[in-house]
């Protein structure tokens, strides 16, 4: 059985817990193994960066050696697996960081491991074959719009994965399931989420324009792989509906909240609300009447 060192992050044992257990759930079903690597820590893509990059590249470096006794890393957080990847390729060239991590006892050895997004591996999966005999309630007749946001395939030179401009493989994964993707023209614009806090104004317009393209394209959810973009497009649709322009509300969810729906997951385990689940079920069941 194929298997990854698994890598977390922080906000999915916390904000992002439905992404941490429908992926968990998805991967078991289809016979993937995931190992969680121990004692992890953050992977310095938080204000670290910001403030000593060297330190940074040494926090994600950590983590890279505690994996490469396992195996390749998978990192759902798109920020998380960009953090990840930008460590190895800078730990590859610079040897004073490389040197830092020794003196903690951590020895990276070039070319150990390698870090690859929840996207890239499930994208793997399905082209190996191993989701097919696992759907057992396609999600016929539903229509997505697969959100790829600032980081999941950018800068091209660190993600090595999709085409940066127009990404396909959450849209391959989704079609693997049943679902529709929808042609839609904001899939890898910026949700603004960084910005809340400097230009909330800046934010909730980007917001509003990421979700009425997906809108004006007749979908009938979001899906993404982001925790900071699921939160950003998520939990202000009630206040922009009023304010700025929302057209209507629409479900945000992780793709792997729709996968483990299609493979008759939990819905608990997935995290799904019940308004979610009869979402998904009206669509099934107009597609049945329609066929």
């Amino acid at each position: 059985m194929p298997a990854y060192a698994y890598f977390p992050g922080c906000s999915l044992e916390a904000s992002a817990k439905e992404f941490d257990t429908s992926f968990r759930a998805v991967f078991d079903k289809i016979g993937v193994g995931l190992k969680e690597i121990p004692d992890w820590s953050c992977c310095g893509s938080s204000q670290v960066h910001k403030v000593d990059k060297d330190v940074a590249t040494a926090i994600a470096g950590r983590n890279l050696v505690l994996a490469s006794d396992i195996g390749d890393i998978v990192a759902p957080c798109a920020f998380c697996s960009i953090s990840l990847k930008e460590a190895i390729i800078k730990l590859e060239h610079e040897g004073p960081i490389r040197s830092t991590l020794i003196e903690a006892g951590l020895e990276y050895l070039p070319g150990s491991v390698s870090v690859i997004s929840a996207v890239e591996a499930t994208y793997r999966a399905v082209e190996e074959g191993l989701i097919d005999g696992k759907v057992q309630s396609p999600l016929t007749g539903l229509k997505v719009a697969a959100y790829y946001g600032c980081l999941l395939v950018r800068p091209p030179k660190i993600a090595q994965f999709d085409d940066p401009e127009n990404p396909s493989s959450m849209e391959r994964i989704m079609v693997a399931v049943g679902a529709a993707p929808v042609d839609w023209s904001h899939k890898t614009e910026c949700c603004g989420n960084a910005y809340i806090f400097v230009n909330k104004d800046m934010t909730l317009n980007l917001v509003r324009d990421v979700l009425n393209a997906a809108i004006e394209a007749n979908a009938d959810a979001v899906v993404t792989a982001c925790p900071l973009c699921q939160q950003n497009l998520a939990m202000r649709q009630p206040h922009m509906k009023q304010n700025y322009g929302l057209k209507r509300e629409i479900p945000v969810l992780y793709f792997t909240q729709l996968m483990g729906a299609a493979m008759n997951i939990d819905g608990q385990q997935l995290g799904l609300s019940g308004n979610i689940v009869r979402l998904i079920n009206k669509r099934q069941q107009e597609a049945k009447e329609v066929g």
